[in-house]
């Protein structure tokens, strides 16, 4: 078998081992320090994770006791205004009898009406002189 390489490329030489160890180094380095830099950014990206994660639940809490407030606040509206239209119901009616129970009928009404009428003329009309005392009659 017949060698076509030149002979210098198969013969190692000291300067060309010289000028690859360094590359070699380098390569080496390269391999230790991506990996522990690949852990680190591991780390550091999990980190993240449980962050944003925490960050979402206290989210989700916070959308959960606002979702119940309203659900609240909208249970009183319904229960004020049905409350609200009994007591107007209840108010109407309260009114109607104690209108009842104040005025009187109609006629007896009229009356004392009239009667009141009556007294605020009397009051009004000018008073008259006092008459005169009549003398004892003389047997």
């Amino acid at each position: 078998m017949t060698n076509v390489l030149p002979e210098r490329l198969l013969v190692w030489e000291e300067g060309s081992l010289r000028a690859l160890l360094p590359s070699i180094a380098v390569a080496l380095l390269c391999a230790a320090c991506g990996a522990s830099d690949l852990d680190a950014r591991r780390a550091r990206l999990g980190a993240e994770r449980r962050a944003l994660e925490a960050t979402l639940d206290h989210l989700e809490d916070r959308l959960l006791v606002n979702q119940a407030r309203v659900r609240f606040w909208k249970e009183m509206r319904a229960r004020h205004e049905s409350v609200t239209a009994v007591a107007c119901a209840s108010q109407e009616e309260h009114a109607i009898e104690m209108a009842r129970h104040v005025l009187p009928d109609e006629p007896a009404r009229r009356a004392g009406r009239r009667a009141s009428i009556d007294r605020a003329r009397v009051a009004a009309a000018p008073r008259a002189a006092p008459a005169p005392a009549r003398a004892a009659p003389t047997p």
